[in-house]
C-alpha cells in the first residue's frame, strides 16, 4: 500500500493499540491498557514527600499512592510537606518510579501550552523561529485567553500554522483540565487518540473494523517479534545488534554477507528506525567499523537526516575518543518491549479482544489457569465489564493461555 503515513487505533475491552504506518512498515506503535494506564502527559497536584538538592529531585505520590520522582531546578519552590503541580514526563524504567516535572504543560508537536505562566520562550535547539507577525499573533492569543504560556519546540517551523496549534492546546486544557485548586489528576492527558493527535496533528487517524482487524494484528505481532530481536537484518546483507543495559542501550553493526559500503548506506536509517519503534530513552553508543573520513561525514549526514523524523528530537552527543558515535534520547513512554511482559495481563485481553469481535457468540467460555482468573476478578475486572454480554470462566490449572471456547453448549 502506498501513500502518506495513516494511524490505525484498535480499542478492545480494558485495552487500546495503535500503529503509525508506512505502507506495510510499522513506524511507530502506542499500547494503552484500563489496568495500567500510560500517564505521560498527566498533570497532577501532589504533596511533596522528601527534597534530594543535591541530585536535583523530589519524591511525591499521586492520589492513589502511585510515586513519582519530580525532576527540581533551582527556581522550582517545592517544600516538603507542601502541595505542587507536576506533570508527569516519562514511564517506569528499571527500578525508577514515574518520572515528572513541575508545573502544568500541555507538550504539543511545534509548542508546549503552560497553564498558570505566561509569555513565549523558544528552545534552545530551535534553529528559524516565526517571524514578527506570528509572534504578534501568538502574544495576542495568550493574553486573550489570560493564564497561558508557551515554549516554541524545536521542530517549530515558519510553515506550521503555530496560531490554530496554540489555540487548539488552550481549547483542549480547558475542556478537560480540573480545577488548579483541586486535588489528585488535574488533566489526563485524554485518550489515545487525543495524545497522538497532539504529536501528529496531519496524519489521519483511522480506527479499525472487521475490514482491517486481521491486517492490524499482524502488523501488531510483527512489529512486538521485530522490537523484541536482538539482531535486525539489514538491507545488503548487514547486521546489527541492539542491547540495551541499565546504563545504555549499545548498538553494534558489521557488514555480514554484504559490503561495507552497502552496510554504510543502509545502517542509518536502520538505526533510527529502530530507536524510534522500541522508544529507546537515555544514552544510545554506536559502534560502527572505521571508514574513512568522507564516508563518516556521510554517514553522519544521513543518520542525523534519519533521527530528525523522530519527534523526541534525538540529542547528537559526538564521538567518544575510542570511535564510538553517541546519542542521547529523552525517556516517555514505554515502548513495545513492555507490550507483551505481563503475561497473564495480555493472554486474557487478547480473549475478551476476540470475543468483543465476534457479536453473535452469545454464550462464550474462557479457559484460564488460577493466576488469570484472579486477574480478570481484580484488575482485570473493568475489562470484563465492558463486554455487552456474559463470560463463563472455566478454571485450570493446566491452561498455559487464555483460551475461547465457541459457545457454552
Amino acid at each position: 500500500m502506498s501513500g502518506g503515513p495513516r494511524i490505525l487505533i484498535d480499542k478492545s475491552p480494558g485495552q487500546a493499540r495503535a500503529l503509525m504506518m508506512q505502507g506495510d512498515s510499522v513506524i511507530e506503535a502506542w499500547q494503552c491498557q484500563a489496568h495500567a494506564p500510560d500517564l505521560v502527559g498527566s498533570v497532577h497536584r501532589v504533596r511533596i514527600d522528601r527534597l534530594f538538592p543535591a541530585q536535583g529531585r523530589a519524591t511525591a505520590r499521586l492520589a492513589d499512592g502511585t510515586p513519582v520522582s519530580v525532576r527540581a531546578g533551582r527556581r522550582d519552590a517545592m517544600v516538603a510537606g507542601r502541595p505542587a503541580t507536576i506533570t508527569i514526563m516519562a514511564a517506569p524504567r528499571e527500578d525508577k518510579p514515574w518520572q515528572g516535572v513541575t508545573g502544568a504543560r500541555l507538550v504539543g508537536r511545534d509548542l508546549v501550552l503552560l497553564p498558570g505562566d505566561s509569555g513565549i520562550a523558544m528552545s534552545r535547539h530551535l534553529q528559524a523561529g516565526p517571524d514578527d507577525g506570528v509572534m504578534t499573533e501568538l502574544a495576542a492569543c495568550l493574553e486573550t485567553a489570560g493564564d497561558f504560556g508557551i515554549i516554541l519546540r524545536r521542530a517549530a517551523t515558519r510553515d506550521d500554522d503555530l496560531l490554530d496549534a496554540c489555540r487548539a492546546l488552550i481549547g483542549e486544557w480547558r475542556d478537560r483540565a480540573g480545577s488548579p485548586d483541586a486535588t489528585g489528576c488535574l488533566f489526563d492527558g485524554g485518550g489515545l487518540a487525543a495524545r497522538i493527535r497532539r504529536q501528529y496533528p496531519a496524519i489521519p487517524i483511522i480506527e479499525t473494523g472487521p475490514e482491517s482487524w486481521v491486517v492490524f494484528d499482524s502488523a501488531w505481532d510483527g512489529m512486538i517479534a521485530m522490537a523484541g530481536a536482538p539482531q535486525v537484518a539489514l538491507a545488503g546483507g548487514g547486521r546489527m545488534w541492539i542491547e540495551p543495559t541499565r546504563a545504555l542501550t549499545a548498538i553494534d553493526l558489521d557488514s555480514g554477507d554484504g559490503s561495507f559500503e552497502a552496510l554504510f548506506a543502509a545502517a542509518p536509517a536502520a538505526i533510527a528506525a529502530q530507536l524510534r519503534l522500541r522508544q529507546t530513552g537515555g544514552l544510545v553508543v554506536i559502534d560502527l567499523p572505521r571508514m574513512k573520513p568522507a564516508t563518516r561525514k556521510q554517514v553522519d549526514a544521513d543518520l542525523a537526516a534519519a533521527l530528525a523524523a523522530d519527534p523526541r528530537h534525538p540529542e547528537w552527543i559526538g564521538r567518544s575518543r575510542a570511535g564510538m558515535l553517541e546519542l542521547r534520547l529523552p525517556h516517555g513512554r514505554s515502548g513495545p518491549a513492555g507490550y507483551e511482559a505481563d503475561r497473564v495481563a495480555s493472554s486474557v485481553l487478547a480473549v475478551l479482544r476476540a470475543i468483543a469481535r465476534r457479536p453473535a457468540l452469545a454464550a462464550p467460555v474462557i479457559d484460564l489457569s488460577p493466576e488469570m482468573a484472579v486477574w480478570l476478578k481484580g484488575p482485570g475486572a473493568a475489562a470484563l465489564a465492558l463486554l455487552d454480554r456474559p463470560v463463563t470462566p472455566v478454571v485450570s490449572s493446566g491452561a498455559m493461555t487464555a483460551t475461547l471456547r465457541e459457545s457454552a453448549r
